[in-house]
């Protein structure tokens, strides 16, 4: 009996830690193994970083997605992996590992592992690749990113007919060449991303076997589209969507896109296109989705027809700054050909002013139903401008020039399938029910009118009881983005918090208001008509009052001996802002040592524009002005250009260095601006390294100038 008890005394505990070992094993919520990694049980995520980990540690069984970064992994092995094995891994990655050996079999007891990245790893050998792709068959998406090959072995993907792979990554290298034998045995290939590279020559010969629909070649040195046509003059692949952004792409035409009969998407951003033709894209014949954005710069004209297209569905023709009154003769067939037409985005560029002219961009484009033509430099809206878009359902006229529309109902009246319209950002300061129709209003389902100047009178009455009572329209960020600025009284005072009454509102003194406006509009008149005289010719007028020993009043020098906080303060408009923090900031104040003034970047918090354009002027010893399209259509560069002909009438034009950003229509300049081209030395931007270097040495040489000029005196 002894006996019996000292065996259970011995078995109990054993069976009882066996029972323990196995619940371990297969609990799911084993915690992290070390500090240095992080668990996220939700996403079955486990990423560990850190130089002092060499060995890849125990994970919870949960995991199935794995990443190393930053870590000690100079051979991986399939015995370096083993603490993997027994988990379902289905996307393992190894980022800047240290890695410079990799054993073919590593990964052949990952079963079920679907995608593999192996990046930044310098010291990488590609011709490992092969090897190991050869024995991981379920592999479907491989990334070998960033690890700064110039070149890729040939049979890198060969005898992979069997392989799931549709994904290959071979972005963020160096490679100059590439062809596309070296993935015609990948059957199952869709998607082939080479962006970041320094391809200029591409031959997809051989992926005619392939399965690709999906190219990416952003960023390259494509100087023409290459060519997707096989040495028969057949297409190479059914491709679909097409990248080839940031290449320095500068023309194009129909013969551009032969074997493309296949394509959808077609991405040509921040390229250097200068014309755009007829009939560009009409050998795309199922294209839907064209992207043409950031190409400003360098566009020079776009012909009628040149968007001519019976597919396209989706234009993007974003910040390019085009104008298009350069051309008027091609209003009435800008649009024309593009019968299916559902998304039309004009955003950053300059409609035609005149009423005629915008009607006639919009005609024919009867399937559209979003038009976005936000910062385009609108000022009216004519009636009938939307009349022709039946299936109009949203409209984005955001950051406009806009103050109204005469109350003429034909604007929006007739525009029966709106259901969207923002007007944020313009200088509506009265909506009345002559402005919408009430019917109108209350048909739509988001309606968005913030960062307008309201005048808070009674003529705003009826908008603020719509508002009010407005059951089925969302009023888009209301109420805290609808304040009045007029009159004095009710500036910052939000909308909400006024509410008139038709008593208030009724108790009107009419005999009383007309004389008044009777003695305040006729000297008003005058006083006008005066100032605008002097404002047309105040540039000659302030020389000559120079001349004569006059001074003017309006800038003034802190003191003669100054300190300046800035050694120049910069105008600029806000679309030239890339090459401001892009190219000037590193320039000028990293390399010169230059302390620059910029508007965006040191204007106190607060204050108003007016004043702290006005307190940076005096505290800036020169002024660096920035000349673009863009410049001469922003109302703060108009008066910061006021404030800079005061200061070189007293200075004299050595304080002002100019930049010709880009070229302007000499016809068209204003005459402050046409007076400071005539008078004082400019330098042309340049689009190559050099030009640049020599641009930013004139800039230095002219600061450094005024500032032993003003020593010696």
């Amino acid at each position: 009996m002894d006996q019996v008890k000292r065996t259970l005394i011995l078995l109990v505990p054993l069976v009882f830690f066996q029972t323990w070992l196995h619940c371990v094993a297969l609990n799911p919520t084993r915690p992290c193994p070390s500090k240095q990694c992080k668990c996220l049980p939700d996403s079955k995520l486990v990423n560990c970083t850190g130089r002092a980990m060499t060995y890849i540690p125990v994970l919870p069984s949960y995991t199935r997605v794995a990443v190393f970064t930053k870590t000690t992994f100079p051979n991986i092995t399939a015995e370096f992996l083993s603490n993997l094995t027994s988990l379902n891994i289905r996307y393992l990655s190894f980022v800047d590992t240290l890695t410079e050996m990799l054993d073919s079999n590593a990964f052949v007891n990952l079963t079920n592992m679907t995608a593999l990245e192996i990046s930044r790893n310098y010291k990488l050998s590609p011709a490992m690749i092969s090897p190991m792709l050869l024995l991981t068959p379920r592999l479907q998406s491989v990334r070998l990113t960033s690890n700064n090959w110039q070149i890729i072995p040939e049979d890198m993907f060969k005898g992979s007919h069997s392989s799931s792979i549709h994904t290959v990554s071979l972005s963020n290298n160096a490679i100059e060449s590439i062809n596309g034998t070296y993935f015609s045995s990948m059957l199952n290939l869709q998607t082939l991303y080479l962006p970041n590279n320094k391809l200029s020559n591409l031959n997809l010969s051989g992926m005619e076997s392939t399965s690709i629909s999906y190219i990416n070649l952003n960023n390259n040195n494509f100087r023409r589209i290459p060519s997707f046509c096989g040495p028969d003059g057949h297409p190479t692949g059914k491709y679909k969507t097409l990248y080839l952004q940031q290449n320095d792409l500068r023309d194009l035409k129909a013969s551009s896109f032969q074997c493309l009969q296949f394509l959808r998407n077609l991405y040509l951003d921040r390229t250097f296109i200068e014309v755009l033709r007829r009939n560009t894209f009409v050998n795309l014949v199922k294209l839907q989705k064209l992207s043409l954005t950031h190409i400003g710069n360098h566009l020079s004209r776009v012909e009628g027809f040149a968007f001519n297209s019976t597919s396209l569905k989706y234009l993007y023709f974003l910040n390019n700054g085009y104008k298009f009154e350069r051309f008027p003769w091609y209003y009435g067939t800008m649009f024309s050909s593009l019968p299916n037409l559902m998304l039309l985005d004009l955003t950053g560029n300059v409609l035609p002013s005149e009423t005629d002219s915008l009607r006639k961009l919009f005609t024919s484009l009867n399937k559209l139903q979003k038009l976005v033509l936000q910062n385009t430099a609108l000022k009216a809206l004519p009636p009938n401008v939307f009349q022709h878009l039946p299936n109009l359902r949203s409209l984005i006229l955001i950051g406009n020039y806009i103050n109204g529309w005469n109350d003429d109902p034909e604007v929006f009246g007739n525009v029966t399938s709106l259901r969207s319209l923002y007007l944020d950002g313009n200088n509506i300061k009265l909506v009345n029910k002559t402005s919408f129709a009430e019917k109108f209003l209350n048909s739509l389902d988001k309606f968005c009118i913030t960062n307008n100047p309201f005048s808070c009178t009674c003529d705003l009455k009826w908008f603020v009881d719509w508002i009010k009572s407005a059951k089925n329209t969302t009023i888009v960020n209301y109420p805290r983005r609808y304040i009045c600025r007029f009159p004095p009284e009710m500036n910052n005072v939000l909308l909400m918090d006024y509410n008139p009454t038709t008593e208030m509102c009724l108790n009107v003194n009419y005999p009383l208001i007309r004389n008044i406006c009777i003695a305040v509009f006729v000297p008003s008149t005058f006083i006008l008509i005066a100032i605008s005289v002097i404002y047309k010719f105040r540039f000659w007028l302030n020389y000559w009052l120079h001349i004569l020993g006059i001074k003017r009043l309006g800038y003034t020098r802190t003191r003669d001996d100054a300190v300046y906080e800035y050694d120049a303060f910069v105008i600029y408009s806000n679309d030239n802002r890339d090459f401001i923090f892009g190219d000037m900031v590193p320039e000028l104040e990293e390399k010169g040592g230059c302390r620059l003034c910029i508007h965006e970047r040191d204007f106190e918090v607060g204050q108003y524009i007016m004043d702290n354009i006005t307190r940076k002027f005096e505290h800036s010893k020169n002024i660096i002005l920035v000349l673009s399209c863009g410049f001469l259509t922003s109302e703060w560069c108009k008066f910061e250009l006021t404030l800079t002909l005061s200061k070189t009438s007293q200075e004299g034009p050595g304080v002002l260095t100019v930049i010709l950003l880009e070229e302007l229509d000499t016809a068209r300049l204003p005459s402050s601006v046409r007076a400071i081209l005539d008078t004082v030395s400019y330098t042309k931007w340049s689009v190559d390294k050099v030009g640049q270097n020599k641009v930013w040495a004139k800039v230095l040489t002219a600061l450094n100038v005024h500032v032993n000029h003003e020593i010696d005196n």
